[in-house]
């Protein structure tokens, strides 16, 4: 894979980590244009998890002001919730 198409992989999975924090229905935000970075939402969602088991560890560092965590800690439950609708919605529609 390419950095450029590392890059755009990325800038979906954010777009989707936004998307469903202002949704929270657990809908997977799919559009058909990312087919050629991820081979469907399934692929999309999997790159989504692996994503977040990874990224709530590194967005934390104990040196951070206590009113940045929290807002840190507010942003991630947020979007960790939003996040976990969406894999038990598909958990579920595979199961």
């Amino acid at each position: 894979m390419t950095w450029s198409e590392t890059h755009e992989r990325t800038r979906i999975i954010r777009e989707v980590e936004a998307a469903a924090a202002t949704d929270m229905s657990g809908a997977v935000p799919w559009r058909e244009e990312w087919r050629p970075y991820f081979d469907g939402p399934t692929a999309l969602v999997t790159a989504l998890r692996a994503r977040w088991q990874h990224m709530c560890e590194a967005q934390l560092d104990t040196q951070t002001g206590e009113d940045e965590l929290q807002a840190t800690y507010a942003r991630m439950r947020r979007t960790e919730a939003a996040v976990l609708l969406i894999l038990r919605r598909i958990g579920r529609a595979h199961v």
